[in-house]
């Protein structure tokens, strides 16, 4: 959630839509969306997020450890994080 405010700037530039357009849109968008209890989430699965993050990029290890407990694929652009995710044989990406 913080992601997509964070980028709000740029998601109205790129859609030529106004911001309070965009805040509408991303209105709708989150009641669609399930947020996961980080306390939740199993140690093991944060050890095993962590340990696919290590030496690629440990500030991806949340998206990653959510990917692996809710058994998902990871929408990422990122070459670089795939490429080193993909030598630890994790191979769960969303490719549009």
């Amino acid at each position: 959630m913080v992601e997509m405010f964070k980028h709000k700037e740029r998601l109205v530039e790129a859609s030529e839509l106004g911001e309070e357009e965009i805040l509408e849109c991303l209105n709708a968008l989150l009641s669609h969306v399930t947020f996961v209890e980080e306390g939740l989430i199993p140690i093991g699965t944060w050890m095993e997020g962590r340990r696919l993050c290590t030496d690629v990029d440990l500030k991806d290890a949340p998206f990653v450890t959510l990917t692996l407990h809710v058994d998902g694929l990871l929408w990422t652009a990122d070459t670089s994080l795939q490429t080193g995710l993909r030598a630890k044989a994790f191979d769960r990406f969303f490719a549009p």
